[in-house]
């Protein structure tokens, strides 16, 4: 369960991460040593995974973006296995996910153009482990796109 202080140094991380422990702490209203102690803490139990840059996938050559369902030939777990390790060592694919309902599983994939992208599909994703079916879904605008999650509304859910 995540405190009050947590929840504030977490919400003001997710704005900046790369604030200082000085500013972190006056944003906070904590003294340096409580908030330090606390970004530990959140870093140590595994809360806070990392800290990174947040890139404009556009500016930095990838414009385009799809989504692609994926059907495995086979439900067993070393099928998943092979199709998962696949997956992690390919760095078009952002995000995966696996699924309920009629498709396995969903990859977040970017490109830099749409070639790119079809050699992606027709020749990689086809030689990948297991795979029976892929459907893409090309993304023609962002609506919104944020990996902050809603530390501040936690409570008022409830």
């Amino acid at each position: 369960m995540l405190s009050n202080q947590d929840k504030k140094v977490l919400s003001r991380l997710q704005e900046n991460g790369r604030m200082s422990i000085v500013e972190l702490a006056k944003a906070t209203d904590m003294s340096e040593s409580t908030c330090l102690r606390r970004t530990k803490s959140l870093e140590e139990s595994g809360v806070i995974k990392g800290y990174s840059a947040l890139l404009d996938a556009e500016e930095a050559g990838f414009g385009i973006t799809a989504f692609i369902q994926v059907s495995i030939d086979q439900k067993s777990e070393a099928a998943f296995d092979k199709f998962k390790t696949a997956v992690q060592e390919h760095p078009l694919i952002l995000e995966c996910y696996s699924l309920s309902g009629p498709f396995d599983h969903l990859m977040k994939v970017v490109a830099r153009t749409n070639k790119e992208l079809s050699q992606f599909i027709l020749k990689t994703l086809r030689n990948f482990p297991e795979v029976r079916e892929a459907q893409t879904l090309f993304v023609l605008d962002e609506v919104k796109h944020t990996s902050a999650l809603p530390i501040s509304m936690h409570d008022a859910v409830r």
